[in-house]
């Protein structure tokens, strides 16, 4: 059964193929049960984010700043972390930049 943001990523009409659909709800379902609490709780303030921009309670601009601001804080703690926690983080930033702010803003 998908979720309130899962369908509004669906419904997206992604003409040009900006949006890697199916990785971009992969890559936020991983990380919200990822092994490393610091990913978990980026994941799960992704999902929070999208039901949100879903409902319609925040706009495309405040989504945009949250999605930065997991970015920001994601490279910083990776700064902290040890190798493999390093490899999450920033694979977490790659996503975000990849799926989110060069496919799904360009959508909405």
């Amino acid at each position: 059964m998908s979720s309130k943001w899962e369908d509004f990523i669906d419904n997206l009409k992604d003409d040009a193929g900006t949006l890697a659909k199916k990785e971009l709800k992969d890559f936020i379902n991983s990380s919200k049960t990822d092994s490393e609490a610091f990913v978990q709780r980026q994941g799960q303030k992704l999902e929070l984010y999208l039901k949100q921009l879903a409902d319609g309670s925040i706009t495309k601009e405040q989504f945009e700043g949250y999605v930065l601001d997991i970015k920001d804080l994601t490279e910083m703690q990776a700064l902290k972390m040890s190798v493999a926690a390093k490899a999450k983080a920033q694979y977490v930033v790659t996503s975000i930049t990849n799926l989110i702010m060069d496919g799904l803003l360009k959508l909405v």
